[in-house]
């Protein structure tokens, strides 16, 4: 008897929990960009429903950070990586001096995966704009030129926030 009550239950409750899922609608980008925002404009877009499908839909376990950045796949360009732990972290810190000194705004990744040390620049959605970056830093810091490399990498997108 025991066993039938607990397996019934579980029954109605997966039944419960499916219905729930079915009645959520996936909200596209499209849907978001339409919801009415008080005091600001609107905004109607006239499109086949096709072109929303291919767009996709809002996810809600978006890869948002707290510092709201989106992580996603870009380019960086690599400036340095060494496996010789004695020198690495002293050439790290140097040629990130360097970088910081020509270019106080753009972020500097440096970090360790076994075996190589590796110091990264950048975060660019495109394979072009990396490259017209390297171009200048090879202007700007020449002695960097022989190792810099663009490599593909997750990178960090800041969001900005529409509320302010």
């Amino acid at each position: 008897m025991k066993n039938k009550f607990i397996l019934t239950f579980l029954l109605v409750t997966g039944l419960c929990f499916s219905e729930m899922q079915a009645q959520v609608k996936q909200v596209t980008i499209i849907d978001d960009l339409e919801t009415p925002v008080p005091n600001e404009g609107i905004i109607r877009i006239d499109s086949d429903p096709k072109i929303t499908e291919l767009i996709g839909v809002l996810s809600s376990d978006s890869s948002i950070n707290a510092n709201n950045f989106v992580k996603i796949n870009g380019f960086r360009i690599q400036v340095y990586m060494s496996n010789n732990p004695k020198t690495a972290r002293k050439e790290i810190t140097d040629r990130q001096s360097l970088i910081q000194a020509a270019f106080p705004d753009i972020a500097i990744y440096k970090g360790y995966a076994a075996p190589n040390w590796k110091l990264v620049v950048g975060d660019f959605r495109t394979k072009e704009e990396a490259d017209v970056f390297k171009q200048k830093m090879l202007k700007s810091i020449p002695e960097l030129g022989k190792e810099m490399y663009i490599v593909q990498d997750i990178i960090n997108i800041s969001i900005q926030n529409t509320n302010e």
